[in-house]
């Protein structure tokens, strides 16, 4: 039995173009989006003068958290991918490529940031991170997930157009 991912028959009975992705491209996505973004909150943090309780230098900060967000940055970009697809097969064909492309952009950027911050509670308790006095975990969550999800878009977009589309 083969599996072909090419044609899918919609509800119509017409033939509408699946949306085939790199496996490669995504790793890609991953790693980009993990590094910078990591970047990103580290900065942030940083400025904001977030303090840990066991305090790095800041290149192996960055590592670090970076490092360790991988895996939920590599969930977050499949989940993303996955809903993307669903979408555009509902289309049934009525997007344009740069739409399609614009639209993975987008939820890879949202659930990578969905990701980040669903990250915090992990990295705090892990790293005894303390939050600001008076600001409640999911406030933190949602402001440093929003921030990120800007960034991520950002680098999901330049990547995307740096290797031609993600098919």
């Amino acid at each position: 039995m083969t599996k072909s991912y090419e044609l899918n028959l919609n509800t119509a009975g017409e033939f509408t173009p699946s949306l085939t992705i790199s496996f490669s491209k995504i790793i890609a996505l991953v790693i980009a989006i993990s590094y910078g973004g990591g970047l990103w909150v580290n900065v942030q943090h940083e400025l904001e003068g977030v303090r840990e309780s066991h305090q790095l230098a800041p290149i192996l900060h960055w590592l670090r958290d970076s490092t360790l967000a991988l895996i939920f940055i590599f969930f977050g970009v499949l989940m993303a991918v996955a809903f993307s697809r669903w979408l555009i097969q509902r289309t049934n064909g009525r997007l344009t490529r740069r739409a399609r492309l614009t639209l993975i952009i987008v939820c890879v950027g949202v659930f990578s940031g969905a990701a980040f911050a669903l990250g915090i509670p992990v990295h705090a308790y892990i790293f005894g991170a303390h939050l600001e006095e008076g600001a409640a975990l999911v406030a933190d969550m949602l402001k440093d997930g929003s921030l990120a999800a800007l960034v991520n878009t950002g680098i999901a977009a330049l990547l995307v157009f740096v290797m031609n589309g993600i098919e």
